[in-house]
């Protein structure tokens, strides 16, 4: 086998690996427990950590067309 473990014996096999800038990376926040709940109840996703991730992604897409607009006019 080659120099990395994460393929296999033929060359090309296994998998690829992902870019450094694809690669998701762990953070950790402090939040009370009325905003976790509003978490579990408003995000979509299957885990605490995939709905907390969605609701920040969209509301940061929501902050960029706004400024956007406020660019334009």
């Amino acid at each position: 086998m080659g120099k990395n473990n994460w393929g296999g014996y033929r060359k090309g096999a296994g998998r690829t690996p992902l870019d450094e800038k694809e690669k998701k990376k762990g953070i950790k926040i402090y939040v009370n427990d009325y905003l976790k709940e509003d978490i579990e109840k408003y995000g979509v996703g299957k885990s605490t950590s995939e709905k907390a991730a969605e609701l920040i992604k969209s509301e940061v897409l929501k902050r960029k067309n706004k400024q956007l607009e406020d660019e334009y006019e």
